[in-house]
């Protein structure tokens, strides 16, 4: 037997029973027993049960939510103190470079306006991201602190 008729063969099985030609390839030759498992494991997934449907998933799921890990942050609060200090910086130094001097004797002073509040937007805008983005832990480091506080009025 060939492959190609292998092939042929094979789509055109309809309950999954194999003559014994085809078994005897499909051992012999590695590519045509890939294919074989390949279309077994999508069939079996295709005869899977649809779980959509199934009016006990929310029930389940809802249950196992309490057991899994919360999501991690994917960016460090560290990394972002850096990187706002990086824009800051750079605030701080741009109008101490040539370029901006020569820009000032090219246009004036009349575009330092525009720019200061572009960059003031810029980093409102950085610092509501920083906030919202670690308001969890701003909210436990402030409990932490009330309870220091707390304790140390007390004693």
């Amino acid at each position: 037997m060939t492959c190609e008729r292998y092939r042929t063969l094979l789509d055109g099985l309809d309950n999954g029973e194999m003559p014994l030609e085809m078994i005897v390839h499909a051992r012999s030759c590695p590519s045509c027993a890939r294919e074989e498992a390949a279309l077994r494991a999508a069939v079996a997934l295709y005869r899977l049960p649809d779980l959509s449907r199934s009016a006990d998933l929310v029930p389940r799921v809802s249950a196992l939510l309490p057991f899994m890990t919360a999501p991690r942050r994917t960016v460090s609060m560290r990394d972002w103190l850096v990187s706002g200090f990086v824009i800051l910086a750079s605030i701080v130094l741009v109008p101490l470079l040539g370029e901006f001097r020569d820009l000032k004797a090219a246009y004036g002073s009349g575009f330092t306006f525009p720019l200061s509040l572009a960059l003031g937007t810029f980093v409102t805008l950085y610092a509501g991201a920083f906030v919202m983005s670690h308001l969890d832990d701003f909210s436990r480091r402030l409990k932490r602190y009330e309870a220091a506080s707390r304790h140390r009025r007390v004693a």
